[in-house]
């Protein structure tokens, strides 16, 4: 619950803490930053302070009544609101949410001074959802503080941010992620992948660590190898397809971005860092035009766009190979 265990971003852990332990946490914030950077444990931390009965310096006690009750999320002045599935599959924040949201933000505390709102993925409400919202952003309750954590925060309408103020959590270097993923068992070599490929996110990091990231970034490199080399034919297309089928979206949506990274540092080799430095020499060996490249990164952002849609993922999956082996032809 405290910012003990909370790891990197001392400057915006401090400032935080400074606003909150001083009584001038503003009522509507947004924590902006990439998906798994510990923007939404950042939230919940400053939730936890907030309500808390006897905060120290910014921080929540955690073990007063209030203290329990957040981490159980069952305090009565604490409501967070977060994505839903709808039919498709899609996840969306819609209206009605907000709408009750509302309800219970205009309400008197019950056990603390104050309430706090999350709303997570808040880039994923749908319009009449955040032209709700900003009509309470606009006349806030004057006891409830609204915390909206975003992943992209240039979805969210300039209306709203411009009534907010944003909190950055930048990406952390890969030499702190590489550091905590030893300190948490993981041997050297594949600490020093996933530092590399986990984009400054500490979460993803260990997301990869537990799904399997470095190996999945291996076999994109080994099938774009493969597809320029003109070794990848059809049976090997729909085996990869069947395979992709029972996968989750996020997985290979992973398999197409690190294709696009490897191209991006096969095209940008002699002008910026890599952003797989210890690939660089399977990069610098991949033999592509310039006019390819492009190709096929319009490709890889095609149907990185279409996974958000309710296609097939194995058909995608196979159209995606084809595409990328008729490019190289």
């Amino acid at each position: 619950m405290g910012w003990e265990k909370f790891f990197g971003h001392a400057a915006t852990v401090d400032y935080l803490r400074k606003n909150i332990a001083s009584g001038k946490f503003p009522h509507a914030v947004i924590f902006a930053g990439t998906e798994g950077i510990g923007k939404r444990t950042a939230a919940d931390i400053c939730a936890a302070a907030l309500l808390c009965d006897n905060p120290v310096d910014g921080s929540p006690c955690g073990v007063c009544e209030s203290c329990r009750l957040t981490a159980a999320k069952s305090h009565p002045d604490f409501y967070i609101v977060e994505p839903e599935a709808n039919k498709s599959k899609t996840r969306l924040i819609k209206i009605g949410q907000i709408r009750a949201m509302q309800t219970e933000a205009a309400l008197r505390p019950i056990n603390s001074e104050r309430r706090v709102v999350i709303i997570d993925g808040a880039e994923l409400m749908n319009n009449a959802a955040a032209n709700c919202l900003l009509k309470t952003i606009e006349e806030p309750p004057s006891q409830t503080i609204f915390v909206l954590v975003t992943a992209n925060l240039s979805s969210l309408p300039i209306t709203i941010r411009s009534r907010c103020i944003t909190v950055h959590f930048d990406r952390l270097p890969p030499a702190q992620i590489q550091d905590a993923l030893i300190a948490r068992g993981a041997e050297f070599d594949e600490a020093r992948r996933l530092s590399v490929i986990a984009g400054g996110s500490f979460g993803r990091a260990l997301t990869l660590k537990d799904s399997g990231g470095a190996q999945l970034r291996e076999d994109a490199f080994n099938t774009l190898e493969k597809i320029s080399r003109g070794e990848f034919n059809n049976e090997d297309i729909f085996t990869f397809g069947a395979t992709v089928a029972e996968w989750p979206r996020d997985r290979f949506a992973d398999f197409v971005i690190y294709i696009q990274k490897i191209l991006r540092d096969v095209y940008s080799a002699d002008v910026s860092e890599p952003l797989n430095p210890d690939l660089s020499e399977r990069t610098a060996a991949l033999n592509i035009s310039e006019q390819k490249i492009f190709a096929l990164m319009e490709t890889g952002t095609t149907f990185h766009r279409r996974l958000k849609s309710n296609a097939s993922l194995r058909l995608m999956a196979e159209a995606y190979l084809m595409s990328l082996r008729k490019i190289f032809r």
